[in-house]
């Protein structure tokens, strides 16, 4: 077993172990599977490129993903003792301003960058990008048809997001998977499902608190009764209903 897989859930590793070229996952909140992601990223930048590695590229919607993505790769280096050369902050130049980007190099000669969600950002770039938290960024669809040039050269595309209301591109790109429209591969990981695959232990070990049956139903009724009438979607995977209709 690798040191990544002693320390992740099974739908954590799942994700990893999935060797699609295009990879989606629906998913509940606060689950791990970005920072299970950040392993690949480092494992991905860390080789050289007759290994398979590459450059790796992170899009959340907003500059606190960034850096905690960033933060959670640095700390993965650490663990597989993988010498990073530079950790920090770097400006890339844009046409209409510059923007600032959060970047982790290695010795391998390829680089972990995690930037904002302009589709522009990623033209002329190569490797894995992983798009955090899709449904939620304003140009899904344009990002999107950007990323995918990055597979003509060999590299991947991950989409990581939890709903945002059923008319959303996200939840149109789902149903186009489910519909065999778009053949890439889906991942969905529930809230309970989670659970059941030991997140709530995982939370016990890291925050210091002793795991128990008994306080673990204490705190699943605690956070479905947090969510109230937005469980559904946040936990359960199920996007809410809303206004607007589907283009066909």
């Amino acid at each position: 077993m690798s040191a990544a897989e002693s320390l992740l859930l099974d739908y954590q590793s799942a994700w990893l172990n999935d060797p699609s070229r295009v990879k989606v996952c629906e998913k509940s909140r606060r689950i791990g599977l970005s920072w299970g992601d950040a392993s690949d990223s480092v494992l991905t930048a860390a080789a050289t490129k007759v290994a398979g590695g590459m450059d790796c590229w992170y899009i959340g919607y907003n500059k606190d993903m960034a850096q905690e993505y960033i933060r959670d790769c640095g700390d993965w280096a650490k663990s597989f003792n993988t010498a990073a050369e530079y950790i920090g902050e770097e400006v890339l130049k844009d046409v209409d301003k510059d923007i600032l980007t959060f970047v982790i190099k290695f010795a391998s000669g390829h680089r972990i960058t995690a930037l904002s969600s302009r589709p522009s950002n990623l033209r002329g770039k190569q490797g894995k990008v992983t798009i955090d938290e899709a449904a939620f960024h304003e140009k899904l669809g344009e990002l999107l048809k950007a990323a995918m040039a990055l597979l003509i050269w060999g590299g991947r595309v991950c989409v990581i997001s939890t709903h945002n209301g059923e008319v959303n591109e996200f939840n149109d790109l789902i149903l186009e998977i489910r519909a065999g429209k778009k053949k890439y591969s889906l991942h969905r990981i529930e809230f309970k499902q989670a659970l059941a695959a030991g997140l709530y232990k995982r939370i016990c070990k890291v925050t210091g608190q002793v795991w128990s049956e008994e306080a673990e139903t204490i705190w699943v009724a605690e956070m479905y009764a947090h969510y109230g009438d937005d469980a559904d979607e946040e936990l359960d995977v199920i996007p809410s209903s809303g206004s607007g209709a589907y283009l066909t």
